[in-house]
């Protein structure tokens, strides 16, 4: 049934990368990997440095490589033959590193892309949660969409990987930009 909806979403709002985003997650987990391969271009092409677009495209690659049963031969060699391009012709670690890289050297850049990339190194296995941590604290919310709801994600995310350090940090940044937030 969230077939017909995503179908709909993305017919409808072709140019919203939320509904494209909607769309990968429907096929990926249909087992829709062709379709998940198309999402992921169509986000590209709205936007190519999207949160969004960043954590699926390391989904993607994880679902590759822990897949128990191939598709077709006709759509493994179109997704082994178009997929590298959403990386950039990198591994996922390297991939993983880059977008490290990038949010550190980018004291601007947002929130949600932060927190996208610290959910990443854990998940691909890339550094440590401190690591993932130092990602998100390091910028001391001085970023683009440090707003209520990206800090609720970058704080959900905090609590998950057990940094009570960490959580406290992030709570007194959140207070020092937020003074009248409960």
């Amino acid at each position: 049934e969230a077939k017909k909806y995503a179908a709909i979403l993305a017919r409808h709002a072709p140019k919203s990368i939320s509904s494209w985003a909607l769309q990968y997650d429907v096929s990926v987990r249909r087992g829709k990997m062709l379709m998940g391969l198309q999402a992921l271009f169509k986000m590209k092409s709205i936007d190519s440095n999207s949160p969004q677009l960043f954590s699926r495209v390391v989904d993607f690659s994880q679902r590759l490589g822990s897949r128990s049963s191939k598709c077709h031969d006709t759509s493994e060699e179109i997704i082994s033959a178009e997929f590298p391009k959403l990386m950039g012709g990198k591994t996922l670690s390297d991939f993983v590193k880059s977008a490290i890289e990038r949010v550190k050297n980018d004291a601007a850049s947002d929130l949600p892309m932060r927190t996208a990339v610290a959910k990443a190194i854990v998940s691909s296995g890339v550094g440590s949660a401190p690591d993932s941590l130092s990602v998100i604290l390091d910028s001391k919310l001085n970023c683009r969409s440090a707003n209520v709801d990206s800090c609720r994600e970058a704080l959900k995310f905090i609590e998950s990987v057990g940094g009570q350090n960490g959580k406290g940090q992030f709570q007194a940044l959140v207070i020092t930009k937020f003074p009248f937030l409960k």
